[in-house]
């Protein structure tokens, strides 16, 4: 890949596990050198489901080979002395590093950020964690779940008194790990320019913060408590049809001009009493939060629903100019035709499995950076000593270190 079209020259460590990934899969999609760190006794992420063909096995975790494909891989063990002294090495040829420990940690190990940009003063080091490096939280315990709640968005996913609801999988991080990667190269350029490098501390908490939209503004200027509008009459709700739900905004506000497409939409299919929504009572948001209102909207257009298919109501609906949408299940994104013609499914062979794993392809296109899933995913200690080897260490010295636990190296 040639440089004009990548990020080969950047040099990468990742030395995260459940949360972190991410951030350095994204400059590994566009052709950094991102080197995966896992502790000797290997990434915990490694043991976490998914599997393939629902087996266990650390070579098997279905999130382990999304996030970690197109990385090397190496393992290290940084409770022994010799094992800092290799980190400080890797440190040394290295553009960033992510880790996502525990703060304090590499602190307590002598590896502080004072002591890595000692020998190497270019190195952006981002730490990721639940609610970051600093303040009266830094030292709690956190996960995916209580990052969510903490950051108010669970309470954001509940309707009226509802109990409030989690979003499935680790939504959390995945913002957290956004906003490393964005603040990372940022930081990255900056030492480019000036040969400073930088400590970039994120926090799980405040990026779920960044998320919420105007849920806090709502509370500081109105006294009011956001929440889900999933009893607002056609506004913004959830409604089964004949093979799942669909999703519908046909009005915000008292914004007319959406309502009338949906009305003549209604008359257009022939719904039963498709006439109590021509009436501009709907217009008011007073009247579409009533009970009644809802209880009339669900009777008469759920009555249709269930008659049709999602697909054939986001046609019908988009055909209308209604803001229409089906519910989206993993096989219908499979065989979405966007996504078809967008090519945006990657196939990966992963030898450790004997069959290949479909992953999500590019989050952006651009116009000469090039992206790539990448054509492996590290067995564990896969890469260790060619990486060690370019640091410098001898082949002796690569297998004495084995010898030791300080490194994992795999067998050929």
């Amino acid at each position: 890949m040639c440089e004009t079209s990548s990020l080969s020259e950047l040099r990468i460590l990742d030395f995260t596990g459940e949360l972190g990934p991410y951030a350095a899969k994204l400059y590994a999609g566009l052709g950094a050198d991102v080197i995966h760190v896992e502790p000797i006794t290997g990434d915990p992420l490694r043991s976490i489901g998914p599997f393939y063909e629902n087996l266990p096995g650390i070579e098997r975790s279905l999130q382990f080979i999304y996030y970690n494909a197109g990385k090397r891989g190496m393992a290290l063990d940084l409770n022994k002395e010799k094992g800092r002294e290799v980190f400080v090495e890797l440190c040394k040829g290295a553009d960033l590093l992510f880790e996502s420990f525990t703060p304090g940690y590499l602190d307590n190990l002598g590896l502080s950020y004072d002591v890595l940009s000692a020998a190497n003063p270019k190195l952006v080091q981002t730490s990721i964690t639940p609610f970051g490096s600093f303040g009266p939280y830094s030292a709690y315990p956190g996960s995916d779940l209580t990052c969510s709640a903490l950051g108010g968005f669970l309470y954001l996913a509940g309707i009226e008194n509802d109990k409030p609801v989690r979003a499935c999988d680790n939504q959390s991080y995945r913002m957290a790990e956004v906003y490393a990667a964005v603040g990372s190269s940022i930081a990255a350029l900056f030492a480019q320019r000036t040969g400073i490098g930088q400590f970039v501390d994120v926090s799980c908490m405040e990026a779920v913060g960044m998320a919420l939209e105007t849920a806090a503004q709502c509370w500081d200027l109105e006294g009011t408590l956001r929440r889900g509008r999933g009893k607002e009459a056609g506004s913004a709700t959830i409604h089964p049809c004949k093979d799942g739900f669909v999703a519908i905004v046909a009005i915000m506000g008292r914004n007319k001009g959406m309502w009338e497409p949906f009305v003549q939409w209604m008359k257009d299919e022939n719904v039963e009493e498709w006439e109590v929504f021509d009436n501009d009572h709907w217009i008011e948001q007073a009247y579409r939060e009533s009970r009644e209102a809802y209880g009339m909207f669900c009777h008469v257009f759920e009555r249709f629903t269930m008659q049709h298919t999602k697909q054939y109501l986001y046609d019908a609906g988009q055909a209308h100019k209604v803001a229409i949408s089906p519910v989206s299940n993993g096989k219908d994104l499979l065989e979405n035709p966007q996504l078809i013609h967008h090519d945006f499914w990657k196939s990966l062979n992963h030898e450790p499995v004997g069959g290949e794993v479909v992953c999500p392809g590019p989050p952006y296109v651009f116009g000469n950076l090039k992206w790539r899933l990448g054509d492996t995913v590290p067995v564990f200690g896969q890469h260790t000593a060619e990486i060690l080897g370019e640091c410098g260490y001898s082949s002796d010295e690569i297998e004495a270190l084995a010898k030791e636990g300080v490194v994992h190296v795999a067998k050929s």
